[in-house]
């Protein structure tokens, strides 16, 4: 057992270390001792200890040279042997044989399981996910290997290379469009990965990529691109070196800075050819491709399309070959060329098999005008596979919605945040607004026009009814070509008018309340950042609920106050109670509590001034004067200042 737990604690050292205190010229100096001293376990592990150095270098040759020593001499089922054919494994995926490495992959986690050897089993099972299944586009079974690896990394308490399978899991969600899913692991990344290391590079450009379209995306995606550069030049990791240049190029695109795009596109090719990366070469082909449909350079975009197809087949890449058809049918349509059809069908088909819709969701403002296109086209196949692909979109969930009402009026739809004017235009924020504060989000015909225009005669008020709708749905879908293309979250009829929240979407009306409900005080004096839609404040819909938020608003503090002054914290309590009193000069509550804190921290003429405000407003206002309570309560104040 002692020396089972050697070897696993050496493969260990080896993988989340690998220099490990050596470089490739000290692991020889190393292994040749161990050759002199005849001491074939310690040859064993240092030649997977060469082998790995040699690897980590895109050596991949010389690694599989010394791990075939391994396998020619080590027992079939030791734990070296094991390490040798997945390195071997990792070395033959890198040079774009997926097959054998697969079948490598696969008995080293044979032998994994039956010795017990679960280190391996944890290794192999990433490899597995990262080397294989991702590659294919096998996104499901990249999941379920990269989740069972990081079970085993768990169990084996390896803090240190948990980000590996993590890495593999938040790809997936990336790469599908899951990016709620993939925030949420990169979170788990950043608490595991050591600053400096491999892991902290990826998991920058993980983060990077999650903010694309953002507003100001690119403020918070270069910083972290930079720090992900620095780590790859210094470690000399080819797939981090990749991964760096193709979220630049990816950034800048998104960002319509086009020379930029290009140039980091350019330099993932150069990187990738220079390191002998085939599959990664494909994807900055692809990459290089799309920038060039962007620019519309046609020529250049359809001979990298062509030389990414010759690799990402090779590679049996399921998931770059369907990008590559999608990019090749917008430039035959682009190009009008009779091939057109026939690559639309080809995508479409390539599409449905593996199941990825949520590619053309990602890019639909390059792929709706052509499915327009295709649509008004005399070919009736065309006709048919374009309506197919139309449909395919609206099974696919759009991006949630985030609402912000309390303080101000902003609308996110997924990260790009709708345009003051586009919220302006034809009222269509103001029925958003409705619509979310709606029971079900659903609105009658009736229900609309009397709320936000119930001066217009029926004529007028129709009209504005479906002019705001077409409003809210370019707010909403703002690159659907027309009115063909159903928006996903709106179902209208002429009577009714639904909004459907995507899984996800959220309004901080929404929070306040449930922060209320849940009697969770201070979340809900934080959440409560303003008024409702202060800018709709003449609406007459508006006045009720804006009433009835400010009151709740109101309980909330008063209830966080007397908590404080429970919790013996007086000058938080009268700095609450003092918010209170700024909206609402009468509420006794708050000020018998200012009172009471102001009391227990000495100050009596605050607490005297607290009440005799109060005072002179009831008498001005309404006539009356305060509680008796309260009253007692000043009269014992003002005894005890005059002692």
């Amino acid at each position: 057992m002692d020396d089972d737990l050697a070897i696993k604690q050496n493969g260990i050292q080896l993988e989340s270390d690998p220099v490990g205190g050596f470089t490739i010229q000290s692991a020889n100096r190393a292994l040749k001792q161990a050759r002199q001293a005849n001491h074939p376990e310690d040859v064993f592990l240092m030649l997977i200890r060469l082998a790995h150095l040699h690897f980590r270098q895109g050596h991949y040759a010389e690694a599989q040279e010394i791990v075939a020593e391994v396998i020619q001499n080590a027992p079939p089922e030791s734990f070296p042997y094991c390490d040798a054919l997945r390195i071997l494994g990792n070395c033959t995926a890198e040079l774009g044989d997926f097959d054998n490495a697969e079948i490598y992959y696969h008995q080293a986690i044979d032998i994994a399981r039956q010795s017990g050897y679960r280190y391996a089993l944890y290794k192999c099972l990433h490899s597995l996910a990262t080397n294989i299944f991702w590659p294919r586009g096998q996104f499901d079974l990249t999941l379920a290997a990269g989740k069972e690896a990081l079970i085993q990394a768990q169990a084996l308490q390896l803090k240190d290379e948990l980000w590996f399978p993590l890495s593999d899991i938040a790809w997936v969600y990336w790469s599908t469009g899951q990016l709620k899913l993939a925030a949420e692991v990169a979170d788990q990344m950043e608490q595991v990965v050591a600053p400096g290391s491999l892991g902290q590079g990826f998991t920058c450009c993980l983060r990077a990529g999650l903010v694309e379209q953002s507003p100001g995306f690119l403020e918070t995606a270069l910083p972290l691109y930079q720090c992900a550069r620095s780590i790859a030049e210094a470690t000399g990791d080819p797939g981090l070196n990749a991964e760096v240049r193709l979220g630049l190029c990816r950034a800048q695109r998104a960002a319509g800075n086009l020379a930029a795009a290009a140039a980091w596109a350019e330099d993932a090719v150069a990187v990738t050819i220079r390191m002998g990366y085939r599959q990664f070469q494909a994807i900055s082909l692809i990459e290089r491709a799309r920038t060039a449909l962007a620019a519309n350079d046609l020529t250049c975009a359809a001979a990298d399309l062509q030389a990414a197809g010759e690799l990402a087949g090779q590679l049996r890449a399921n998931f770059d070959l369907t990008r590559i058809s999608l990019y090749r049918s917008v430039l035959l349509f682009a190009q009008n060329t009779p091939q057109a059809g026939d690559a639309w069908r080809q995508t479409v088909h390539l599409i449905q098999n593996y199941g990825y819709e949520f590619l053309v969701e990602q890019e639909r403002e390059l792929v709706l005008p052509f499915i327009a296109a295709g649509l008004d086209s005399p070919d009736t196949d065309l006709v048919k596979t374009s309506k197919d692909l139309s449909e395919q979109l609206l099974r696919v969930s759009p991006a949630a919605l985030r609402v912000e009402m309390l303080g101000g009026f902003a609308v996110w739809v997924g990260a790009r945040q709708v345009g003051k004017e586009a919220l302006r235009q034809r009222r269509a924020g103001e029925l958003l607004a409705l619509l979310l504060c709606s029971t079900g989000h659903t609105l009658t015909y009736t229900q609309v026009t009397e709320a936000m225009c119930p001066e217009k005669d029926p004529d007028a008020a129709l009209d504005f009814y479906h002019h705001a709708i077409s409003s809210l749905r370019r707010l909403l879908e703002p690159d659907l070509p027309d009115r063909r293309f159903v928006c996903r979250y709106l179902k209208v009829d002429d009577e009714r008018i639904k909004l459907i929240l995507p899984k996800d979407s959220s309004t901080d009306l929404d929070r306040f309340e449930n922060a209320v409900r849940a009697k969770d005080w201070a979340k809900a004096a934080t959440l409560y950042t303003g008024d409702f839609l202060p800018a709709l404040c003449d609406a007459d819909w508006t006045l009720p609920l804006r009433q009835h938020l400010t009151d709740q608003f109101e309980y909330a503090l008063v209830a966080l106050a007397k908590e404080r002054l429970l919790a013996d914290d007086p000058a938080a309590c009268l700095d609450l109670c003092r918010r209170v009193l700024l909206k609402n000069a009468w509420q006794e509550q708050a000020v018998e509590l200012g009172m009471q804190a102001a009391t227990t921290l000495g100050d009596r003429m605050t607490a005297i001034k607290l009440y005799q405000r109060l005072e002179k407003a009831l008498e001005k206002e309404l006539g009356i004067a305060p509680q008796k309570e309260l009253q007692l309560l000043y009269t014992s104040v003002r005894r005890r200042s005059l002692k």
